[in-house]
């Protein structure tokens, strides 16, 4: 019979591509996942992972069955997990956890959502975390997340359903400019200092990127994970920055003139994604069904 266990640590195994990691993240040692997988190996009566240069040391790189062992461990262990949470919403009258990965500039997008999820599952439990979109992608493949705000496209490992199309514009303090330009191209801005959303965040990479392929690398002076920060920056004169229509159609235009970006433009677009393997729980459904008649407005 094979184990439940032994297929968790396959997949985090596949999932990582280190022995280390997986021990790391499982609490075992690493001689014990070498012997979980040996035993799994032996089980299955395949090898799982590829083998070095002349046979003397596998690498951490799943067969082509190894692969196929992966999609059905991950749907194996779904199905565990769901049979988990029922068990458990029947001993605890329907209680539940819903988690939730939030873009640091998109948590106010869905202030009404959680309003009226928690009007119809008053008892489900609402869990954030709060991170850039390749640390939400990554927290929900290993399922430490049940949803998550990602900025589009998101890869084809998701499913998805839109929030938002805001154009990303150039905030200035008002006092710079004495009339204000119906638009700025990238390269116009090649001489001012930055202020940017911090570093490995996908808005600092498309920014920064748009930049090089415009012939320029930018001065960037400052980077911050909040947006508010970043705005107080601006008013000192400290640099530009870029943020979301959403949020600078709410700046005095006393204080500050915001630009729409173009050649190139730069959109924030967000979704609310999900793994496209994982079957949908009940508390899942129930946010989704919130989330299509809330911005569907």
């Amino acid at each position: 019979m094979i184990d439940i266990k032994a297929l968790q640590c396959w997949v985090t195994l596949v999932q990582n591509h280190s022995f280390s990691v997986t021990a790391e993240k499982l609490a075992l040692s690493q001689p014990s996942i070498s012997k979980i997988i040996h035993a799994l190996e032996n089980d299955l009566n395949v090898a799982l992972l590829q083998k070095g240069e002349n046979g003397r040391k596998r690498q951490v790189l799943p067969t082509e069955i190894g692969k196929r062992v992966y999609e059905y461990s991950l749907q194996i262990l779904n199905q565990v997990s769901l049979l988990k949470q029922e068990v458990e919403d029947y001993r605890e009258l329907k209680l539940g956890t819903l988690r939730i990965g939030m873009s640091l500039l998109g948590s106010r997008l869905l202030t009404p959502a959680f309003f009226n999820f928690h009007q119809q599952c008053p008892d489900i439990e609402l869990a954030f975390i709060e991170a850039g979109t390749r640390d939400i992608e990554a927290a929900l493949l290993e399922n430490r997340l049940d949803v998550g705000q990602l900025l589009l496209p998101v890869s084809d490992e998701f499913d998805y359903i839109p929030l938002c199309d805001y154009p990303m514009m150039v905030l200035f303090p008002r006092k710079r400019l004495a009339k204000i330009p119906a638009s700025m191209s990238l390269r116009s801005l090649r001489d001012e200092s930055f202020i940017l959303f911090s570093r490995g965040f996908v808005l600092f990479e498309r920014v920064v990127n748009g930049c090089r392929d415009q012939g320029f690398e930018p001065n960037v002076v400052c980077c911050t994970s909040q947006w508010e920060l970043l705005r107080d920056m601006v008013a000192k004169e400290m640099g530009i920055a870029l943020l979301p229509s959403y949020y600078t159609d709410e700046f005095d235009d006393k204080i500050f003139a915001a630009v729409p970006l173009t050649d190139p433009a730069i959109n924030w677009s967000l979704s609310m994604a999900w793994p496209r393997h994982k079957k949908l729980t009940p508390a899942v459904k129930a946010w989704l069904k919130v989330i299509r008649e809330e911005f569907s407005k």
